[in-house]
Formats: structure tokens, C-alpha cells, sequence
């Protein structure tokens, strides 16, 4: 047996390469991914291990078999059979019909036309039999031809199997290449101690560009060395951390003098400014002041005058942008001022644009953009897009108390250049206001893979 072994970079590469080498017969033994090439243990190259091998023996009798396509044809049937082409000469299959024939070339042996005619085919044969030409006679009384047939057909009979030998191995050939093909493309690159925390990811809702990110940042940092599972899952936890340490930033800066605080409907945001309030009040012994806007929801008033009367802080309700002008000048002896608008549609660019008209474009100013935890990172994506107007600066996650779903976080930190500022995990004022933590954050991504 011959066995040989061949490094490419495609199963159609390597198939041909064994047709060449090997010929048809060769079995494939193997196939593996491996990488080759690069610079300490770095920039490596997927290949493909292919090892096949062929038969000695099989391919002598392959080749035996081709040269014995035709057999000897009796002298005996030469007379009666001048119709055929000589190469395709072949014994006759029922008995019956050779005896007949046997007995009629006796019977005609002393008739010297038949005897020149033999006499004459026989000539012909020795120069060529490939290009031998006889003329059509009558059939003679009495000799049975059943059992012999024509030129054509003993030329099909004998090239029919062979081709159809030879469709059938470029079939077998080609579902064998489709078959490999499909492996090679199936096959998963991803390290097996990468598997589990894939699984978690991809429960959690991540996109697939976000945990490659961090799949690739891990193994090129630690590619010198092998890691188990557990050490895996912590470098994996470490990179996360480290890209949620990037995007968290400083709630309110000391020197803002105003919040706008955006969103769609129902999200949270007049709780949420009650939140912030509370905590620059009694945190940053800062005096606050209230502005709405939101005088399309029935009670939306009420309710941050409400928050106001409980904090015992200023409220100027406007609809105008005349209205905000004014409305900041009878706050200026504030030190914050938090502005509340209306939720509107984020689907209708119409009414987005109508908040943006309220913004009065003030120095030291903040745009918060509020979104729950609820929602899905598609609609997180267009909500971003269409508040975008604004001049986005950081963005508020609510109702972490109501999901166990924490990858629509990740994905909109990843696509957008927002601060994560804060996060709420309930409706108490001003208890469930929290500063993000990415380490706590990250644990609960990874669940139950990290301690």
C-alpha cells in the first residue's frame, strides 16, 4: 500500500492532487485542521491534513482488466458472420444458435463462392481488422443468428460498462468532495474551553461581533500559553470588564449646570430624575431645580411635582421655547437644573425633532439618554439613532430588576459612543440609583460561569 500525506488549504485542492498522485483509487485515510506558519505561536495559517492511500495490488488489476476488453473469435464463424466488424467479434451466447451456425458453414464449405469469400475475409483481417469492409449477402436458409449480434452493439457492450464505471467513480468522487466540503466548512474554530462561555453569550443576546472581540482579545494575549477552562472563562471575564471600564464614566460632572434627560415612553424618566436629584442633594449638597416639558401624559405634571414637593425643590412647567428661556432664568439660583421631557414615539422623526426645539443650547450641559433593560438591541439601536439629534452624551440603563437579559447593554456600548453614567434596578427614590460596576456587571453577563 501507498500512502502518502498532503497540507492544503481546501478539500477540492487536496482531491485533485490524490487524483494526480494516486489515481482513482486512493481511499482518504484522515483530514484535520491544522494551523502552520507564524511567529511565536502568532498569525498562524489554517490548513487542511489530508492522508490517503492506494493499493498496489488493486491498481495492477485495474490495469489488467482495461487490456482484456475483447475476446478470441472461432475461425469457424468467420464465414457467416461478415457482417460484424472484426474487432467486436464475440461467442455466441445460445448454444442452439451456434450449432446451427456450426452445421450451415459445413454445409456451404464445398461452395466456392463461400469458400472465395472466406478466403477473402480472412485477407482482410490480416491487414487490419479495424478497417475491414464486406459487403451485405443474403442470409442463408436455415442458420439461426440469434445468439450473434451486430458491430454497434457488441462496440456498446463492451464500452457501456466501462463508462459507466467511470460516472459512477466521478459520482462517488463528488459526493465525497461536497461531503468534505460541508466538514471543512462546518467545523468549528473556536477553541472547546471557548464553548460554554459562547453558549452563555449567545443566550444573553450579544451580538456575534461584540464576544468575538473579546474571544480574539483573549486568545492573542495569551496564545504562548495553554489554558483549562476556568482560566479561560476568567481571562474572558477580565476582557469584559476591562470594556465596560472603557465606556463607564462619572454620572453628573461638578461643573453641569443642566440635565436634559431624553427617552421613548415608558422607560422611567421623571423617576429617574427624582433619583438624580435626590442623590446630588444629599451627595453633592447641590440645590436642584425642576423643569417639564411633558404636558401631553395625563399626570405627568402631577408627578414630578409630586417628587418636587417631597424634595422641597422648584418646578417650572413650559411648552414653549420661549418658555425654557424664561423658565431657567427664575432658576438661575440653582446649582443643577434638571429638564424632563415629554416620551415621544421614536418612530415618528416628527416628534423627536419637536423636543429638540425645547433644548435651549446652554453651556455646561448634559443630554442623558434613558432606556430600559427590556428592551431589545434593535430597538435600543433606533431609539439611539433617532435621539442622536439631541448630541447624546451618556446613557441611563433602567429596570435591570426585570430582566435576566444583560447583552442589549453591551451590544448598544459597543455600536455607539456613549457613557454608561448610571444604572436603576428598581422604583425606589433614591435607593435604587446605582454607579456602575463593570466587574458586578460582568458577572452577571457570565452567570453562573465566573465566581
Amino acid at each position: 500500500m501507498r500512502v502518502k500525506q498532503y497540507v492544503v488549504e481546501t478539500m477540492p485542492e487536496a482531491m485533485l492532487q490524490i487524483r494526480k498522485d494516486l489515481g482513482s483509487d486512493a481511499v482518504i485515510l484522515s483530514t484535520k485542521e491544522i494551523k502552520v506558519g507564524g511567529v511565536l505561536g502568532m498569525f498562524r495559517k489554517k490548513r487542511i491534513e489530508v492522508v490517503a492511500a492506494v493499493d498496489k495490488e488493486e491498481q495492477k488489476q485495474a490495469t489488467k482488466q482495461a487490456k482484456s476488453q475483447f475476446t478470441p473469435v472461432p475461425r469457424s464463424f468467420v464465414p457467416e458472420a461478415y457482417r460484424q466488424t472484426a474487432r467486436s467479434f464475440v461467442s455466441a451466447s445460445d448454444e442452439s444458435a451456434v450449432s446451427a451456425a456450426e452445421k450451415n458453414v459445413h454445409e456451404k464449405s464445398t461452395d466456392p463462392i463461400a469458400v472465395s469469400e472466406s478466403s477473402k475475409l480472412g485477407s482482410d483481417m490480416s491487414k487490419g481488422r479495424s478497417s475491414l469492409s464486406i459487403e451485405h449477402k443474403p442470409r442463408p436458409q436455415g442458420a439461426d443468428f440469434s445468439g450473434l449480434t451486430s458491430a454497434s452493439e457488441q462496440q456498446e457492450r463492451v464500452i457501456d460498462p466501462q463508462q459507466d464505471q467511470l460516472m459512477s467513480e466521478l459520482q462517488e468522487l463528488k459526493l465525497m468532495m461536497t461531503k468534505l466540503s460541508k466538514q471543512g466548512a462546518s467545523a468549528d474554530p473556536l477553541p472547546e474551553e471557548l464553548h460554554s462561555l459562547r453558549e452563555r453569550l449567545m443566550e444573553q443576546d450579544i451580538w456575534p461581533e461584540v464576544w468575538e472581540s473579546w474571544f480574539d482579545n483573549v486568545q492573542m494575549a495569551n496564545s504562548d500559553k495553554e489554558m483549562n477552562e476556568a482560566e479561560t472563562a476568567q481571562a474572558v471575564q477580565l476582557e469584559i470588564a476591562h470594556f465596560l471600564e472603557k465606556r463607564i464614566d462619572a454620572g453628573i460632572l461638578p461643573t453641569t449646570s443642566i440635565v436634559y434627560v431624553a427617552g421613548p415612553t415608558g422607560v422611567g424618566k421623571t423617576t429617574t430624575i427624582a433619583k438624580l436629584a435626590a442623590e446630588q442633594m444629599f451627595n453633592k449638597q447641590r440645590k436642584v431645580g425642576f423643569i417639564t416639558s411633558d404636558t401631553y401624559r395625563i399626570s405627568a405634571v402631577e408627578q414630578l411635582r409630586t417628587y418636587a414637593s417631597i424634595l422641597n425643590v422648584p418646578l417650572e412647567v413650559v411648552q414653549s421655547p420661549g418658555d425654557t428661556q424664561r423658565a431657567i432664568s427664575r432658576l438661575e439660583d440653582c446649582d443643577l437644573i434638571f429638564m424632563d421631557t415629554a416620551g415621544r414615539n421614536y418612530r415618528n422623526e416628527l416628534l423627536v425633532s419637536e423636543l429638540q426645539s425645547l433644548l435651549a443650547p446652554v453651556e455646561n450641559s448634559e443630554t442623558f439618554l434613558v432606556l430600559s433593560m427590556t428592551s431589545k438591541s434593535s430597538d435600543m439601536v433606533q431609539i439611539t439613532e433617532h435621539f442622536s439629534k439631541y448630541g447624546l452624551d451618556k446613557v441611563i440603563f433602567t429596570k435591570l430588576d426585570e430582566t435576566g437579559s444583560f447583552g442589549p447593554m453591551f451590544n448598544l456600548l459597543h455600536r455607539f459612543p456613549l457613557k454608561l453614567a448610571y444604572v436603576a434596578n428598581g422604583q425606589n427614590v433614591p435607593d435604587d440609583l446605582l454607579k456602575p460596576d463593570a466587574n458586578s456587571l460582568t458577572k452577571q453577563l457570565l452567570g453562573e460561569l465566573v465566581r
